[in-house]
């Protein structure tokens, strides 16, 4: 028999896993497309080992498709004004290019760094309270009364204790 090169019910190609909760946060759907274009392009660059090093230089970003410096800056600052995505090295051209990282990652530090390994914000991309979504925002009531909480209505009689004796439930006596 033939050796498998991958396990059964694995995926054969690579991709980029992305927190839902980061989707769902207010800061990622504030971003323009171009944040957001930036933001995939620079994860396309992650290996699972180089968090910390995706380099959103113009030569780089020129194989991913950006044609325009103006752009890329624009995008960069508007990524880097957010709190997912950190700056790890300032770039000093045409020596040494400035290196980001996505704080839902660990950092894979790097000697060159200006972070130091430590303090790294590991999981600081969300709010709880941006990702909270209230099912009931958008629904109507048919009545076009607004909508109660249990613990506010009044038109359900109050429950009284059960209890479960093996030939059925019946209610407690007072």
């Amino acid at each position: 028999m033939g050796k498998r090169s991958h396990a059964k019910g694995s995926i054969s190609y690579q991709f980029i896993a992305v927190p839902k909760l980061l989707i769902a946060s207010l800061e990622w759907q504030r971003l323009s497309f171009r944040g957001r274009a930036l933001a995939l392009d620079l994860m396309g660059q992650y290996s699972g080992k180089n968090n910390g090093r995706l380099c959103p230089s113009f030569e780089v970003m020129r194989r991913a498709g950006w044609t325009s410096k103006d752009q890329l800056v624009k995008a960069k600052r508007e990524l880097l004004s957010t709190r997912f995505c950190i700056q790890t090295r300032m770039g000093h051209p045409p020596r040494t290019s400035e290196w980001l990282g996505f704080t839902w990652w660990r950092l894979d530090w790097h000697e060159s760094m200006d972070i130091s390994a430590t303090g790294w914000p590991l999981g600081d991309f969300f709010d709880l309270a941006d990702v909270r979504i209230d099912p009931n925002k958008a629904r109507k009531p048919a009545n076009g009364k607004q909508f109660l909480s249990s613990a506010a209505r009044t038109d359900t009689p109050p429950k009284r204790p059960v209890c479960g004796p093996q030939h059925g439930p019946m209610e407690a006596q007072k």
